[in-house]
Formats: C-alpha cells, sequence, structure tokens
C-alpha cells in the first residue's frame, strides 16, 4: 500500500514539472500588432528569420494590418515560424444598392450582413458598421442599414415603353399594363408623381390609345396681299374757313399727299390733286380774310383803341411739288409761320 502511494505521488511531481518547461520551450513572437503587413514581414522575416503564416492566406489585396500575431514553432526555445492573423480597412458602401455592397464588400474580404429580410437588391445602403475606413478581420461581415424608399416618377403623358423604363429606374413596375402596347398613353396613375413607394412596389397605370398632348396646330396662312390691293387713303382735310386764330390756339395742320413725306406713294391723280390744292388755298385766304379784319365798330360813343399782341401767325406756307416719277403724285406742304406779331383794334 505504501509503495503505490510512492509511485502516484513520484508520478504526479513528474507531470507538474515537465508541463511549464514543455510551454517555457515556445516564447512569443515579437509584437508587430498595428503594423502592415509589410512592415510586419519586413521585422519577423528578414530580421529574425521566422517564417510567416498568415489568416486569412493568400493575403487580400490592398493595405492589410496586423490584429494578433501568435508563435507557431520553436526548437528549444528558438522561434521557428509565427502565424499572423490580418484585417483590412472596410470599404464606403453607403449609398450602394445591397447588390453593389455585397460585390464590393467580397472584393475587398468581407461579408455583408442586414437585419431586413424584406430586402431586395435594389434597396440603398444608409449607414454601415463599421463605418467607412474602420478595421475589420477579414472573413467577418460588415453590418447594413438599408433603405427601400424611392421617389414616385411622373409618368401621365409618357408612352407605356418610356413609363416602364422610367419606372425601371427607381426600381418600381408597372401595374395594368402587362397588355399594353409600347405605343399606348399613361392617362392616369396612382400613387401620383413626387410621393414615395418602396422599392419593388408597383404603380398601379390607366392607360389610353391616344396622347393628351395634341401636336400643335398651325395658324392658316392667308394668303399675302399685294400692295396694289390696299385702298389709297384719302386725301387730308384742309383746314375748316370758319375757324379763327382766336378759337384755336394750336397750329394749322401739315397735311401730305405724296409718298416723299409719308414714306409710301398714294397715287393721287394730277386734276384731283390740283383741285384740292386750289380749295385749300382759297379756304385759307378766306380764314385769313375773316382773321384780319372785323366788322366797323357802329358804336361811336366808344373810344377805339389799337393793341399789338404777339401771336403765332397760322396763316400757311404752302408748296405744291408735282412727282416726276412713273406714279404722278402732288405734294401739299403747309407750314405756319410762329413769328408774326398782329394788331386788333377793340373798345375801351
Amino acid at each position: 500500500m505504501p509503495v503505490r502511494l510512492i509511485v502516484a505521488l513520484a508520478m504526479a511531481a513528474a507531470a507538474f514539472w515537465a508541463t511549464p518547461a514543455q510551454a517555457a520551450k515556445c516564447p512569443p513572437p515579437p509584437n508587430v500588432t498595428g503594423q502592415t503587413y509589410e512592415q510586419a514581414y519586413e521585422t519577423l522575416h528578414n530580421h529574425f528569420g521566422y517564417g510567416v503564416v498568415t489568416v486569412p492566406d493568400p493575403v487580400p489585396p490592398g493595405t492589410s494590418f496586423v490584429s494578433s500575431a501568435e508563435t507557431l514553432s520553436c526548437i528549444e526555445f528558438k522561434i521557428t515560424g509565427v502565424r499572423v492573423y490580418l484585417e483590412g480597412q472596410v470599404p464606403d458602401l453607403t449609398g450602394m444598392t445591397l447588390t453593389a455592397a455585397t460585390a464590393e464588400a467580397e472584393k475587398a474580404g468581407f461579408g455583408v450582413t442586414t437585419g431586413q429580410p424584406e430586402a431586395t437588391g435594389e434597396w440603398k445602403v444608409s449607414e454601415q458598421t463599421p463605418a467607412p475606413g474602420g478595421r475589420l478581420a477579414y472573413g467577418q461581415a460588415v453590418s447594413l442599414l438599408l433603405d427601400g424608399s424611392t421617389e414616385v416618377p411622373y409618368l401621365i403623358g409618357r408612352t407605356v415603353e418610356e413609363a416602364r423604363q422610367t419606372a425601371a429606374d427607381r426600381g418600381l413596375t408597372l401595374r395594368g399594363a402587362d397588355d399594353a402596347r409600347d405605343d399606348q398613353i399613361v392617362e392616369d396613375q396612382s400613387p401620383p408623381g413626387g410621393g414615395e413607394l418602396t422599392i419593388g412596389d408597383a404603380i398601379d397605370v390607366v392607360l389610353s390609345d391616344v396622347s393628351l398632348v395634341s401636336p400643335p396646330v398651325s395658324p392658316p396662312v392667308s394668303p399675302s396681299a399685294s400692295p396694289d390691293d390696299s385702298p389709297s387713303p384719302s386725301p387730308p382735310e384742309s383746314p375748316q374757313p370758319e375757324e379763327s386764330p382766336e378759337e384755336s390756339p394750336e397750329a394749322a395742320p401739315t397735311a401730305a399727299l405724296s409718298g416723299e413725306e409719308t414714306g409710301s406713294d398714294f397715287g393721287v391723280p394730277p386734276g384731283l390733286a390740283l383741285v384740292v390744292v386750289a380749295a385749300a388755298l382759297l379756304g385759307l385766304a378766306g380764314w385769313k380774310a375773316r382773321g384780319g379784319r372785323r366788322a366797323p365798330d357802329r358804336d361811336h360813343d366808344r373810344r377805339r383803341e389799337v393793341r399789338l399782341v404777339s401771336r403765332a401767325d397760322p396763316s400757311p406756307n404752302v408748296r405744291i411739288h408735282e412727282s416726276r416719277g412713273p406714279r404722278p403724285a402732288v405734294r401739299l406742304h403747309v407750314v405756319p409761320d410762329p413769328g408774326r406779331q398782329e394788331i386788333r383794334e377793340g373798345l375801351s
């Protein structure tokens, strides 16, 4: 009995002393945590001569950083190999669709995860963890928060073909246009343009065979009237003989009968023009006679007086010209003389 106890104690002591000694044979590697893979490899392999094994293997493209390292093997307290765990920078995935974000993350050596099972590949990334530029061990997943809302486009007035393409650009489909022709027109839609839907939803449309926007109708063009068809303007009226200078202080009107004054040729016959000019001259002569002479004063008991009144003389300066062109015309130019003074008689 004592012999068996002694043997058991001896075996326990041997095991106790052997375990620390075995562990002490492989010391930890130099601290390279936080260094880039290139810096860690320079330290471990080129400086100390250790073999380097990476996780993952091979090293992903881009810049990788050492998250931790451990001794892989050693001989008599001398390290022969080191295992290095790598991590990388997370790319910016915000604003991408779920499909594009998944491809970009896998290219960088990561996976993606989302807590929205109803999301489709067209939903967009609104937030991500870790944030863009943060570090994550290769093979782990980036947590994504997705937004599936999209603005409803305006489809009224578009053809079915255009409406389908416009809705598809927003991740939406059309309901009610399965058997429609591509040239049919969208007459109404629900919800209206400018609202919001979730990507993958459908827009209800009502179709019409006729476009709501009618083509512009050109106004009828009437044939242009020839110059000969336009009516000739009547000759200007001559001043009325009964009008006196006291009743109207305005200057006598100027009449123009030819194209040289008005910019157009009226084509007045010479005979008619002479008659008009003669009538105008007679009227002006009578007007001047009545304005310059007054009836004799029959009141002998009242004293006469003479006054000098400054007033423009409306007596016209008449110039008659005859056109020598192919179409005969006469020009009557009447110009008042503003520099005259009038002597008037009166009773005091």
